[in-house]
């Protein structure tokens, strides 16, 4: 009787490992549009539970700075590292396969505090080839309740920026950064030996070349400003 109960419980255990493994693009959430103050946002939370403040607002910024700047820290508008907050400027486009071609461009203030992720987005517009009011309309503009095509597309938006956003907690859940010591010389965007990658990243942005040799890297921000790594830790500066 021990054993079958032994055996029972490793089955439970194994049935439900899965669904707790899954990530947040897996699970396929969605965040809705909602109408606020006669404008659409999409608003919200997310608790991370045994991750440090600091670590989500890290990571949240990190996978900005990768996936959203095209280089350094172009899109970022605002960032308040005492707030753990930051504000980007976003570009989205339809998900292969859905059927539609646009492009979605919106606001989004991030924000971290006491284990949640805050998350809005606003003052989305919309660059749809089907959409003849303007080249880019509001979403404001569009009737779904009237018009099936303007449904479709504020459908397609959710699908679009829910993607993103699942990326961005799935990067918050698996992610670790290293230590970051120097917050404060980050939020004056000021270099100092010791700092490590992410570090340089989260006050520096994307370097435009990165090379290798001898055991050393080598960023080059811009013809004046160079970061050397040794062991992953900043080295030598020029500016």
């Amino acid at each position: 009787m021990t054993k079958l109960r032994i055996w029972m419980l490793c089955c439970l255990f194994w049935c439900t490992l899965p669904s707790v493994a899954q990530t947040f693009i897996e699970t396929g959430k969605k965040y809705p549009l909602i109408q606020e103050a006669g404008k659409y946002v999409v608003s919200g939370f997310v608790p991370f539970a045994n991750v440090r403040d600091e670590d989500i607002y890290a990571n949240v910024l990190l996978w900005t700075i990768e996936n959203v700047c095209p280089q350094l820290k172009e899109g970022i508008t605002e960032m308040n590292v005492a707030a753990r907050s930051f504000t980007c400027n976003l570009a989205l486009t339809s998900p292969e396969g859905s059927g539609q071609k646009s492009t979605y461009y919106c606001r989004a203030i991030f924000r971290v505090a006491e284990g949640k992720l805050t998350y809005y987005l606003s003052n989305i517009t919309v660059e749809a080839p089907i959409l003849v009011i303007k080249k880019i309309t509001p979403m404001e503009k569009l009737n779904p309740e009237k018009k099936e095509a303007h449904r479709q597309i504020m459908d397609d938006f959710v699908v679009s920026g829910s993607q993103l956003l699942n990326n961005i907690f799935d990067f918050v859940v698996t992610n670790r950064p290293s230590a970051i010591t120097h917050w404060q010389e980050i939020s004056i965007g000021k270099p100092v030996k010791g700092m490590t990658e992410d570090e340089c990243r989260l006050a520096f942005g994307k370097p435009q070349t990165v090379m290798e040799a001898n055991g050393e890297v080598q960023w080059m921000y811009n013809s004046s400003f160079y970061l050397f790594f040794k062991d992953g830790h900043v080295q030598t500066i020029i500016k």
